[in-house]
């Protein structure tokens, strides 16, 4: 019984001792607001080019930067189209509208709406 306790307070005093890295941090200028209810910040290029997410941060994922960069020669009408830079067949879709449409190989994921900051 006192190798168990002792087990379970070496156990305790290791777990308080392991250290998460820091998140990355941006300079959000804007947020997505996902259908399910989940809020993202990013940052939006001068030029709008780039859209720049911090990765959330927890115990089994370090987190990081996830870039979407705009395809150019893609602008259908009042929409923009991005892909991930780490997962290209990861596109998002903003339109003037500020609908947001999230697609992973052609398939829709997630919608949302864009709300950009004013300082």
């Amino acid at each position: 019984m006192k190798a168990k306790l002792l087990l379970a307070m070496g156990v305790a005093l290791l777990a308080g001792c392991v250290q998460v890295p820091t998140a990355p941090s941006i300079n959000a200028n804007g947020a997505i607001r996902w259908a399910n209810g989940i809020t993202e910040d990013m940052h939006i290029s001068a030029s709008g080019s780039t859209l720049t997410f911090a990765s959330p941060q927890s115990l089994f994922n370090p987190g990081g930067i996830t870039i979407f960069s705009r395809i150019d020669s893609a602008r259908n009408g009042a929409c923009e189209h991005y892909y991930s830079e780490q997962a290209v067949k990861t596109r998002m879709n903003i339109c003037d509208s500020g609908e947001v449409t999230l697609l992973v190989e052609g398939q829709v994921i997630n919608v949302g709406s864009l709300a950009k900051f004013v300082y």
